[in-house]
């Protein structure tokens, strides 16, 4: 090493000086111990393995999950004159073999390789003789069952890592836990590293999130960002679908330029919408998390999720990818109570039973040749991700040994089955499902809390350090506090209301009055629950209320109004969602300072009176007999359904058992006089689609709800399955 790293640091790269704890970690590499790097995303890991490969003798070996940035990390060593390549599966035979060829006679300073490529015998061998200077491990958090991003290839580094004598070993990643930092030193065997970790905090970056209940108020919230937004962007969906969807809209309703990327896209176009982002050529991408680590691009501006991702780490790390060159940037979350119903199916999957692990160990030992996923899914009825992941816990437990694996075709042989070790694999996935489920709940509850967003990032991490952001660019909580701090007590509000609900319009006491409902309930209800209560409805559970204020209060309104009402509150942040599939209301941080400062809030309300319910006949009855004269009970629904009621308040309005409603509509359907897509939202048709097609029939809807997350109802499950029937599924 004749070099000093400041010098290095200004003859390889030009760069003048460190980054915080980049000098650290590169010493400590120089000196020969292991060290666990952990730096916020954009804060320079890379150029710490890049460097201390420069500065030793031999070959340093990079381990990265990202194929498909990996030429892009080369081209830019490459131009600065540094010799460096990469080995992965877009290369062909021929050129893999013509590099190994040279990684073998030490012909580069730089090899980056996908974690799989250990598993292979032609890798192996070319490694025999090389003089390996440094290992270093990228994105290490996906070794660990505890993290976001846990990827099983992984676990074969630790194994790897003794057959290359060990060399010094780097591991760094931007998004560990102290948990997950541990799980990974254990994993490569790194017991006496040393850890660098040099904060999370993003202070350019601004926290906030919205409240949007569907699909239809995320494209408006999108719509209400980008009028102000400035610079590139990335959108994150939740599913491919999604992705595509959102990105059309941007295209056809916005007219922007934006195009969509998920991981089911051929490489070609994958490789075209990524150079064209990261060049510049391209300012927005709509994507799902394929479009992910390794995004280099320093002036990205905003990111977007218009999904909640599963977990704090997967959603800072996307986030992350604003503001890498220090500059101001936001980070918006669309909320809606129903994306964490998408991420327990997706948890599900991604947990096999022992059963499942058993099925699928029982096909591979009466396989006489090759096979391949599709095969796999057939036989076993386990969906690709599921086989995926079984597989590669039975190859990991030693029941299973992968022989060989070329265009898509496996040849596998079953080993001895461990019984012990198969309880032991039960047990993990068991404790692997719950951690993620917990995870799902730490990500919920950031989106719903009404305290500072940053310190609670920060916490997950655990980060002490005191923000330095100034409270107006921390996030949306602790800006609207400065707001309010700022307004005097009993001054009028920039609407125009005086303090005192008295001297606001019929229709802002209206709203006021909702969120001081909710205030005092003592109990939380959904929105088709408040409305109801709120009528005063005479049902065995809201009538259980009555003792409590603004029971009744809007008797004289009809319950669709009552609802709007309480929809707007929701889409302009006064109110909040929290739960599942049925969600219950609460009020935000903006609701509780407008009963405070009793603010006039802008709603639109109509105040026409319900039918009465003393006339004879009823105006309801009068509309009840016009409806059955016209073709009967389903006619009725029809009638309220196509009025913009939704199930539940057709169930109220009817008083009759939601399950019976969601059977008429199902029939209407079926007849095409309802729209699928007008009663199941496209998140749960998704499911109950997938849940078919696993299947293979949709005759009976036990075992379809069997395969489903509980919240979905058998109404639901019923009015797909007549969708897919009559070809009104997507």
């Amino acid at each position: 090493m004749s070099l000093d790293p400041h010098d290095a640091l200004r003859q390889h790269f030009g760069y003048p000086a460190f980054r915080p704890g980049q000098e650290e970690a590169l010493r400590a590499a120089l000196s020969g111990r292991d060290t666990l790097v952990v730096m916020p995303t954009g804060s320079g890991k890379s150029l710490i393995y890049q460097l201390a490969a420069l500065m030793l003798p031999g070959t340093a070996l990079i381990v990265s999950p990202l194929v498909a940035l990996m030429k892009d990390q080369v081209d830019g060593l490459v131009r600065r004159g540094i010799a460096a390549t990469f080995i992965n599966s877009s290369l062909d035979a021929g050129e893999q073999g013509r590099r190994l060829r040279g990684l073998a006679n030490g012909v580069y300073k730089l090899v980056l390789v996908a974690p799989e490529r250990f598993r292979s015998p032609g890798f192996r061998g070319a490694m025999e003789n090389v003089k390996l200077s440094l290992l270093a491990v990228d994105e290490a958090h996906c070794l660990s069952q505890w993290g976001h991003d846990f990827r099983p290839d992984y676990l074969y580094l630790a194994e790897a890592r003794r057959w290359l004598n060990p060399p010094v070993t780097l591991a760094l990643t931007a998004t560990a836990t102290p948990r997950v930092q541990a799980d990974m030193l254990r994993l490569l065997g790194l017991s006496d590293a040393t850890r660098i970790v040099t904060g999370f905090d993003r202070p350019n970056i601004t926290f906030r999130v919205v409240p949007a209940r569907n699909d239809e108020v995320k494209l408006r919230r999108l719509t209400e960002f980008l009028e102000v937004a400035e610079g590139a962007g990335i959108v994150y969906a939740g599913t491919r679908r999604e992705a595509e969807t959102v990105a059309t809209y941007l295209r056809d309703v916005l007219k922007r330029p934006a195009e969509h990327y998920h991981a089911a896209l051929d490489p070609g176009t994958r490789a075209r919408v990524q150079d064209a982002f990261l060049s510049g050529d391209l300012p927005l991408v709509v994507a799902t998390n394929a479009f992910g680590m390794g995004i280099d691009r320093p002036d990205v501006r905003w990111v977007f999720h218009f999904s909640m991702p599963g977990s704090l780490e997967a959603y800072y790390q996307e986030a992350g990818r604003a503001g890498r060159d220090g500059l101001p940037a936001e980070a918006v979350l669309a909320y809606a109570p129903r994306d964490s119903m998408l991420h327990q199916h997706f948890i599900d999957r991604g947990a096999p039973s022992g059963p499942e692990l058993r099925q699928l160990y029982d096909h591979i030992r009466a396989l006489s040749d090759q096979t391949g996923f599709a095969e796999i899914e057939a036989a076993t009825g386990l969906d690709l991700t599921k086989a995926r992941v079984a597989l590669d816990q039975l190859v990991a437990a030693g029941a299973v040994r992968r022989i060989d694996e070329a265009g898509g075709r496996l040849r596998l042989e079953a080993a001895v089955l461990d019984a012990t070790r198969m309880t032991a694999l039960d047990r993990d996935n068991t404790l692997r499902r719950q951690h993620k489920l917990d995870q799902l709940e730490r990500m919920a509850t950031y989106a719903q809390a009404e305290r500072c967003r940053r310190r609670m990032l920060l916490s997950h991490f655990s980060d002490s350090v005191e923000p330095e952001t100034p409270p107006e660019l921390c996030c949306d909580v602790c800006s609207r506090a400065v707001e309010e701090a700022a307004q005097p007590a009993g001054e009028a509000t920039p609407e125009g209301a005086a303090n005192g609900i008295g001297t606001l319009s019929k229709a802002e006491r209206a709203a006021l009055i909702v969120l001081d409902a909710i205030r005092k309930l003592g109990r939380s209800l959904g929105k088709a629950k408040l409305a109801q209560f709120l009528r005063g409805s005479d049902n065995e559970f809201i009538a259980s209320l009555k003792d409590r204020p603004y029971y009744a209060k809007f008797e004289d309104l009809r319950l669709k109004d009552v609802e709007s009402l309480i929809e707007q509150l929701l889409d302009s942040g006064h109110l909040q969602q929290a739960g599942g599939l049925r969600p219950v209301l609460a009020l935000s941080s903006l609701g509780e300072a407008a009963l405070r400062n009793r603010a006039a809030i802008r709603v639109t309300m109509r105040f026409s009176p319900a039918p009465s319910v003393g006339a004879t006949p009823t105006a309801r009855a009068r509309a009840t007999q016009a409806a059955r004269e016209a073709g009967g009970t389903l006619m009725v629904t029809l009638e309220l359904q196509q009025r913009g009621l939704t199930p539940v308040q057709i169930a109220a309005e009817r008083g009759l058992a939601e399950g019976t409603i969601y059977t008429h509509l199902a029939a209407l359907i079926a007849e095409g006089k309802v729209a699928l897509n007008a009663v199941v939202s496209a998140d749960v048709q998704a499911l109950v689609e997938e849940a078919i097609r696993l299947e293979g029939s949709a005759q009976y809807l036990s075992p379809l709800k069997a395969r489903l997350p509980n919240a979905i109802s058998y109404g639901e499950i019923r009015c797909v399955v007549e969708g897919v029937k009559h070809g009104e599924h997507k």
